[in-house]
């Protein structure tokens, strides 16, 4: 008798992150304008592992990474310690000294790295006043507004993917429980 050969089971894809820098809050917060915190966005199907990944900036490095973000997950990185963005669901991914000195309220490059060093997002740099670069969004105080990415799917590099919050939609509190211009671990004010 022929012997049967078993058909094998095909492996299912494997989907593919998207990982994205989403949300920055580059002046800090009304508690403290050092309480800096950025928030990541995987727009893909995938689990994306950060192991080895990390935040740049001209400077310097600004943190490591580390963690899994969940398709359609947010992931929320906090300048020194996780009370710079409080509330219920509120606890961050990742905590750092983002580089000791945090980001410039001017501006600077900052971008998005994976374990093998390759730049996997960047944000825009916009033109103030005189030709000086400036953050496209967001506002330092009184109102520590953040920027906000308008779509995942559009370059980071782009100057019009990128917005204030709108004060429309806010989600969690500083670290004297006050409500934040901004929305950390939530879809984006500006997004429609």
């Amino acid at each position: 008798t022929p012997s049967v050969t078993p058909t094998p089971t095909p492996t299912p894809p494997v989907g593919t992150s998207h990982v994205v820098i989403n949300e920055i809050a580059w002046a800090g917060t009304a508690a403290n304008a050092f309480d800096e915190w950025i928030e990541l966005f995987n727009a893909g199907d995938g689990p994306a592992d950060l192991s080895g990944w990390s935040l740049q900036t001209t400077a310097a490095k600004l943190i490591d990474l580390h963690g899994i973000i969940q398709p359609g997950e947010y992931f929320l990185i906090e300048r020194t310690d996780d009370n710079t963005v409080t509330g219920e669901g509120m606890t961050a991914n990742v905590f750092g000294s983002f580089g000791g000195s945090g980001l410039s309220n001017s501006f600077e490059s900052l971008w998005l790295q994976d374990a093998a060093g390759a730049n996997i997002d960047e944000v825009a740099q916009c033109q103030g006043p005189n030709g000086v670069a400036k953050w496209c969004g967001g506002f330092a105080s009184p109102n520590h507004t953040t920027m906000e990415r308008k779509s995942p799917l559009v370059a980071g590099s782009d100057l019009a993917n990128w917005a204030s919050n709108s004060w429309l939609i806010t989600t969690g509190l500083d670290a004297l429980a006050a409500p934040l211009h901004g929305t950390p671990k939530f879809k984006n004010s500006v997004i429609p």
